[in-house]
C-alpha cells in the first residue's frame, strides 16, 4: 500500500485550518497529520510528526512564518513549504526560500488541487523506501535556477550566470551584473546557499562567478587577489581562511 503524504497545517484562524484540511483531505493520496495554531507549535510538530509537506502561514500570533520556514529547512529531514496566508508582501522571500507554493486567500479547491499536484511531482521524482530522508537529499542537491534582486524599486528574476560577483557591505548584499548594481535581499550566506559549483565564496565578504575570473594576481605577504573579465577589471581579493579553497578550486 502506498504511504500517505503527510500534511501539517499551520494557520492561527481555525476556520483557516479547517478549509484548507478541507481540500487537502479531498485527495486520496494525502492526509493532514497534524494542524498549529502558532510557530513555536508548529515546530514542535514538525519535529515530532515529521509531515512531508507544511502550509505555512506568514502573519503568526507568535513567529513569524519566514522565519518559522527557516528553521524547519535546517531540519535533517526538511518539509516541503507551502506559504498560505492572506498576504502577497512576502513572496520573495518564499521564493529566496525556494518554497514549493505561494497560495494566497481565499483559497480556491482548483488552486488548492494545483499545488498538491506539485508537491506529488516532486515527491515522486526522488525514488526512495520512504519518504524519510527525503527532503534532506531534495536540499543537498537542488540549487535554485533564479535569484531575485532589486534595481532600485524593480524586483527582477534573473539568471545565477549573470552575477559577475556578489558584495555584502554591512546589512545588504549587492550584485554586480551585466545589468548593473543590484540589491539581493538575503545574506550572503544566504545567497551562497543558493548558487551552484560555478561560484566560490573567496572573502567573508565576497562570492565571485568562477567563469568570470580572468588573472590571478599575487599581492602582499602571500595574498592574492583575483582579476574579474568585467569591464572595470575589479580586483577581488582572497581571504586567508579561504585560501585553501580558491587555490584547489583555480589549480594554483
Amino acid at each position: 500500500m502506498r504511504q500517505l503524504i503527510r500534511a501539517l497545517i499551520v494557520d492561527d484562524e481555525e476556520p483557516a485550518r479547517q478549509e484548507l484540511r478541507y481540500y487537502i483531505e479531498q485527495n486520496a493520496d494525502f492526509t493532514v497529520c497534524g494542524e498549529a495554531a502558532g510557530g513555536s507549535e508548529a515546530l514542535e510538530l514538525a519535529y515530532s510528526l515529521l509531515p512531508d509537506v507544511v502550509f505555512l502561514d506568514i502573519e503568526l500570533w507568535d513567529l513569524d512564518g519566514v522565519e518559522v520556514a527557516r528553521l524547519l529547512l535546517k531540519q535533517e529531514r526538511a518539509p516541503l513549504i507551502i506559504f498560505a496566508t492572506a498576504y502577497d508582501d512576502y513572496a520573495v522571500q518564499a521564493f529566496e526560500l525556494n518554497a514549493v507554493d505561494y497560495l494566497l486567500k481565499p483559497f480556491t479547491a482548483e488552486r488548492v488541487t494545483t499545488t498538491l499536484a506539485r508537491v506529488r511531482q516532486l515527491l515522486q521524482q526522488h525514488e526512495t523506501p520512504s519518504l524519510a530522508g527525503l527532503l534532506n537529499q531534495l536540499a543537498a542537491n537542488r540549487k535554485t535556477t533564479k535569484v531575485a534582486a532589486w534595481k532600485e524599486d524593480r524586483l527582477l528574476i534573473i539568471d545565477p550566470g549573470e552575477i559577475i560577483y556578489a558584495e555584502a557591505q554591512g546589512h545588504q548584499v549587492l550584485l554586480k551584473t551585466h545589468q548593473g548594481i543590484l540589491r539581493f535581499t538575503g545574506t550572503l550566506q544566504e545567497l551562497e546557499e543558493k548558487l551552484d559549483r560555478s561560484f566560490l565564496r573567496v572573502h567573508r565578504s565576497f562570492i565571485i562567478n568562477l567563469d568570470q575570473v580572468r588573472e590571478v594576481v599575487p599581492y602582499f605577504h602571500g595574498t592574492y587577489r583575483l582579476l574579474l573579465k568585467d569591464q572595470e577589471k575589479t580586483e577581488i581579493p582572497v581571504g586567508r581562511t579561504y585560501l585553501k579553497d580558491v587555490r584547489s578550486v583555480l589549480g594554483f
